[in-house]
C-alpha cells in the first residue's frame, strides 16, 4: 500500500563553499530528485517562498523508501528534514464517491441548498 508523507526540507549549504563543488552539488541534487519525480514516488514539490527550503509529497511503499530515498539525497548532509505522516481526510470531497466533478463556489452550493 502506497504511504504518503509531507516533508519539508530546509538546506543551509555553507557560505564558503567552493562555486564549482556547488554547482556540482546542485546538478546532482537535481537529477536525483527528478528521476524520483519520474518513477511517481515524489509527485509534488513546492518552493517555500522567500526560503531556501521546499515541501514535498512522497508516495512511497514503506518508511525505509522515505529514509533511502532522504539519505540519498546529494544536499542530505546540509539538510534539516521534517517528516509528517499523511492520511486521508473525511471531509475531503475528492474522497467522497458522491462528489459531483463540477466545481462551485461556496455561495453557489448555499444557493443550492
Amino acid at each position: 500500500m502506497t504511504e504518503l508523507y509531507a516533508v519539508r526540507m530546509d538546506v543551509a549549504l555553507p557560505p564558503d563553499m567552493d562555486p564549482a563543488a556547488r554547482d556540482d552539488l546542485l546538478a546532482r541534487e537535481k537529477a536525483y530528485s527528478q528521476q524520483w519525480q519520474r518513477s511517481g514516488h515524489w509527485p509534488h514539490i513546492w518552493r517555500c517562498v522567500g526560503q531556501y527550503a521546499n515541501l514535498s509529497v512522497f508516495a512511497v511503499d514503506s518508511n525505509e523508501q522515505l529514509h533511502q530515498i532522504l539519505w540519498g539525497l546529494p544536499l542530505f548532509p546540509h539538510m534539516s528534514i521534517t517528516v509528517t505522516p499523511l492520511a486521508a481526510h473525511p471531509s475531503d470531497i475528492a474522497q467522497d464517491p458522491a462528489h459531483k466533478s463540477t466545481a462551485q463556489t461556496p455561495a453557489q452550493d448555499d444557493a443550492a441548498q
